[in-house]
């Protein structure tokens, strides 16, 4: 018979092969699930910022094309005859869309000094008002944000006061000037003016900038 040894019985009792506790297992659930929330969430922030970000240049795109036709003075249609001479620009009123519209004509009429339309019967002459007139002014494209995506806000800047929560802006290029005419909705000349584009879920919020200058920046705020 083999004598006893403590020393073999507890090597035997470690050669034994152990598995998980229940514990242990609940343990190693819990971190991956940590870690893969962790992960979802840093995703979906990402793809909010990335379409917040398509979303905004978007709307600076829009403007810019209203520039590129106003310098160009690219004719359109108004009825059965063509304006080769009319202003563009793009109607901000409302939280889910805009308007890049043709300026062709309208009722108000702004000081020469805002709105340069010229002398009727010179070749310079433009028959629109700067601003947008429903019924009046053609569309060229409407606009309609997509995912939940709106405007926040549209503030516009007139001396040193920077005044927000306005329910319309118009934008406005004529040639031969490359100054952006920015107009609020009564009739209130603007020199800096900015969109404030918001995702459905979140407080983060893009700005798109535009000085009286014509400059369009994505970003930044009025001065």
């Amino acid at each position: 018979m083999e004598p006893f040894s403590p020393f073999r019985s507890l090597a035997r009792r470690a050669s034994v092969p152990r598995g998980f506790t229940l514990v242990e297992m609940l343990v190693v659930l819990a971190i991956i699930i940590m870690i893969t929330a962790i992960v979802i969430n840093g995703q979906s922030t990402y793809n909010r910022s990335i379409l917040l970000t398509d979303t905004v240049y978007t709307v600076a795109y829009s403007i810019r094309q209203a520039q590129s036709l106003g310098l160009a003075s690219r004719g359109t249609t108004v009825g059965a005859s063509i304006v080769s001479n009319a202003g563009y620009g793009v109607r901000f009123a409302g939280s889910s869309s805009y308007v890049v519209f043709a300026d062709t004509g309208g009722t108000v009429n702004l000081p020469a000094a805002v709105c340069p339309v010229g002398v009727a019967g010179t070749p310079d002459f433009k028959r629109g008002n700067c601003k947008y007139d429903t019924g009046t002014d053609r569309i060229v494209k409407n606009y309609t944000f997509s995912r939940g995506y709106t405007i926040a806000n549209i503030c516009g800047k007139s001396g040193s006061v920077l005044t927000c929560s306005l329910s319309a802006l118009d934008v406005v290029f004529m040639r031969p000037e490359t100054r952006a005419i920015l107009i609020g909705p009564s009739n209130q000349s603007f020199s800096c003016a900015e969109v404030h584009v918001r995702p459905p879920t979140g407080s983060e919020v893009r700005i798109v900038r535009i000085s009286q200058l014509g400059e369009i920046s994505v970003g930044q705020t009025c001065p």
